[in-house]
């Protein structure tokens, strides 16, 4: 019995100084976070104060979609999704919406070398509605719409059935309609590359402007020498530049693409030269200017030619084509850990928000010297050197598997001849997995190569994850 009310009494006490004493914070791992019906694991346990949740920054900003940036001088974050801006220092009971002051009732902290943010403040600054269980310990958090991302489809020939057919997906296209000619100047039409603009565009450009889709022209060019050409001197630059605004003007695009391809180093300066300028000319229309640059890791530097750090800083967003790693070699060309390299990569040299994940949506057979790009249905593409997935299983009994670590479909065939073809190819599953890549690193979003290669499988896979922002 004595031992029973020396229980009772310590109990007592214990909840005494547990009122009385100042509260700091505690480990609140019991508490379960929902967003959307899904539950958030975090890397640090939520911690309560002052009746108020708090809960590591990053992994909610990328479910809530917005992207992050973390100054660690200042002790700043700083968050953003499509209007909304939202500013917290560590310690500071004031945050900042759209640059406007809000009092908080408890600060951000840092917790195991983690910033915890109010997590009702922090939901709500973006739109979502918060509602606690207290049954069941579980905070619901629940956006106002699906998550949106930007999605660029690139448009080239024997794009216009998928462009009229998923249109909606879309916030912008980039027509491949342009190049150089071999004086450098700039042509809408080279016939040996199917570069042209092509019978009946202009009903492109107005249903894309009907729909909310923005349109970009763009520049493409592949061979070195003319690059090295057309750059060499600001004469010659100034000229191209021009000539691509009265282009912009003529057709009132939205924006320019730049794809200039495999450039040399030593256009590096003059490339960089040629970008600033025509950013600050298209800035002048209240234009956008992206560029599509090539894949670089930090273990290997393929393409010295172009500065991500500059390239980035004047330009609107980058895509970053992160396919055909060695496309003349059986094997994954955009398998998922290496596509996250990439990422990775330029997000050491570009804001977040600047980012764009290109991903191909098809893949190649090889046998020998010869290569197929294979599509994952029949269409209505007429090139000869393609073929179809599903054509391939009929004729030849071809079955195909997701490789485990790149996330790409890969399977073999054996043709009438005897000829043994292997394929990779991109997946919905691997499309899946860098769809998320996407919102877990805080991207503007994704581009397709291109209109003419997707399936409803393609746009189930991204839809998942998030629709076209407008």
């Amino acid at each position: 019995m004595l031992k029973r009310r020396f229980a009772v009494f310590f109990l007592t006490v214990t909840i005494m100084l547990t009122v009385i004493t100042p509260f700091t914070a505690s480990a609140a791992a019991f508490v379960r976070v929902m967003l959307n019906g899904d539950e958030l694991k975090f890397d640090v346990a939520p911690v309560l104060k002052n009746n108020r949740l708090l809960v590591p920054f990053r992994l909610l900003s990328e479910n809530l979609g917005a992207g992050v940036r973390w100054d660690g001088r200042t002790k700043m974050v700083t968050a953003y999704k499509s209007e909304t801006q939202v500013v917290l220092r560590v310690g500071s009971s004031t945050a900042y919406v759209n640059g406007k002051p809000v009092k908080l009732d408890v600060p951000a902290m840092l917790i195991q070398g983690r910033t915890l943010v109010p997590l009702r403040f922090y939901s709500e600054a973006f739109g979502a509605a918060v509602d606690w269980d207290g049954r069941e310990n579980t905070v619901f958090i629940k956006t106002a719409d699906k998550l949106s991302k930007y999605i660029m489809g690139y448009y080239y020939s024997q794009s216009y059935d998928d462009f009229i057919n998923n249109v909606d997906k879309l916030s912008s296209i980039a027509t491949k309609w342009y190049t150089l000619n071999s004086d450098c100047n700039l042509t809408s039409y080279d016939g040996s590359r199917w570069i042209m603009k092509p019978e009946g565009y202009d009903s492109v450009l107005r249903t894309a402007r009907e729909r909310g889709v923005k349109v970009h022209a763009l520049v493409f060019e592949s061979d070195r020498a003319r690059l090295q050409q057309a750059l060499a001197t600001a004469e010659k630059r100034n000229a191209l530049v021009g000539q691509i605004l009265a282009e912009v003007d003529k057709e009132n695009y939205d924006g320019v693409n730049i794809d200039f391809e495999y450039l040399g180093p030593e256009d590096k300066e003059n490339f960089n030269a040629f970008i600033k300028d025509l950013y600050a000319a298209l800035k002048s229309r209240n234009k956008t200017l992206s560029l599509s640059l090539p894949a670089k890791t930090e273990k290997q530097d393929w393409w010295p030619g172009y500065d991500y750090g500059t390239l980035g800083k004047y330009s609107d967003f980058v895509v970053l084509m992160a396919y055909d790693k060695s496309p003349s070699t059986p094997g994954p060309q955009a398998g998922v850990e290496w596509v996250e390299e990439i990422v990775n990569y330029a997000l050491a040299r570009i804001p977040a928000e600047k980012i764009v994940l290109g991903i191909g949506y098809y893949g190649y057979a090889w046998s020998g010297n010869e290569k197929y790009t294979v599509l994952e249905a029949r269409n209505g593409m007429t090139y000869s050197k393609i073929w179809f997935l599903d054509e391939l299983a009929q004729k030849y009994g071809l079955k195909m598997t997701i490789d485990s670590t790149s996330l790409m479909d890969y399977g073999s065939f054996t043709d009438e001849k005897g000829n043994i073809y292997q394929i990779w190819m991109e997946s919905p599953k691997s499309v899946d997995a860098k769809s998320k890549l996407a919102i877990k690193k805080g991207l503007k979003g994704i581009a397709v190569w291109r209109l003419g290669y997707t399936t409803p499988s393609f746009w189930q896979a991204v839809n998942d994850n998030f629709i076209a922002a407008k």
